[in-house]
């Protein structure tokens, strides 16, 4: 059950920014992804990152959440609609099909590259179909450990509940609007037994930030730790990392919310 209910969050998350651009803008990209070791690459994520809105994603320097995105299907097909532009394309099938968010370690996954080993740009032009073939590679994710030091962007803090006391297991994004909706621009890693996060960011920015359990979004689910960092936004420099912005989470309850 756990399952269906992270694939739908992801589904519904992933279609409603799609429905967002599904205007004379866009563009489409499709393929599919079938290998010799796993088949059909069935329910795994195809992710999409806009070339103008940041650097390629690199998990083990920070991490950057997707534009776009849409599930493989059951022959290994896909097909994602965006808008007009550049992207990044990387695709991710999950090991344990309970998790959620970034790849954790042994999950297959395929990073477009070009020869040189730099990450590949495709070109979405509007109105047309950009089909990429059929990828046949995939290799197991390696976490890599993102070094904090002298001369890193970001913002670091701990996570606590009302009595003051960390939690583990909650994640922390970066969002650019007050409203705190849709796609964050960063996401950090879960919180350890201490509590504390670290969102490595790769630019200097005003960030609003909001804690949470889940990675995929969608409606809170009941006893699920959230909230928000309450003292307005984060103005981070180009080389400064923010220190002591620390939040408070609460769980989730329908009734409690029902009351107030």
């Amino acid at each position: 059950m756990k399952n269906k209910m992270i694939g739908f969050f992801l589904m519904v998350f992933f279609c409603s920014i799609q429905a967002v651009f599904a205007a004379d803008d866009t563009g489409t990209i499709t393929g599919k992804w079938i290998t010799k070791e796993y088949g059909p690459m069935t329910d795994a994520q195809v992710l999409l990152f806009n070339v103008a809105k940041g650097p390629p994603p690199a998990g083990h320097k920070y991490l950057r959440t997707p534009d776009m995105g849409t599930p493989v299907d059951q022959e290994g097909g896909f097909r994602v609609q965006a808008p007009a532009g550049r992207y990044y394309l990387v695709m991710l099938k999950r090991v344990d099909p309970n998790s959620a968010g970034p790849p954790r370690e042994g999950d297959p996954q395929y990073y477009a590259r070009d020869k040189k080993g730099k990450p590949k740009e495709f070109v979405v032009k509007a109105g047309k179909t950009t089909n990429i073939g059929t990828i046949t590679e995939a290799v197991p994710y390696r976490k890599g450990v993102a070094a904090v030091k002298d001369g890193t962007t970001g913002i670091e803090g701990t996570v606590t509940d009302k009595q003051g006391q960390p939690v583990a297991g909650i994640r922390v994004f970066a969002y650019e609007a007050a409203e705190m909706q849709g796609m964050p621009r960063y996401a950090s890693n879960e919180t350890g037994a201490d509590g504390k996060y670290v969102l490595v960011l790769t630019g200097k920015g005003t960030y609003f930030l909001k804690a949470r359990t889940h990675y995929g979004g969608g409606k809170p689910a009941e006893g699920e730790f959230l909230g928000a960092y309450g003292s307005g936004p984060v103005v981070v420099d180009g080389g400064q990392l923010r220190q002591g912005i620390d939040i408070q989470v609460t769980r989730f309850s329908t009734q409690q919310r029902k009351q107030q």
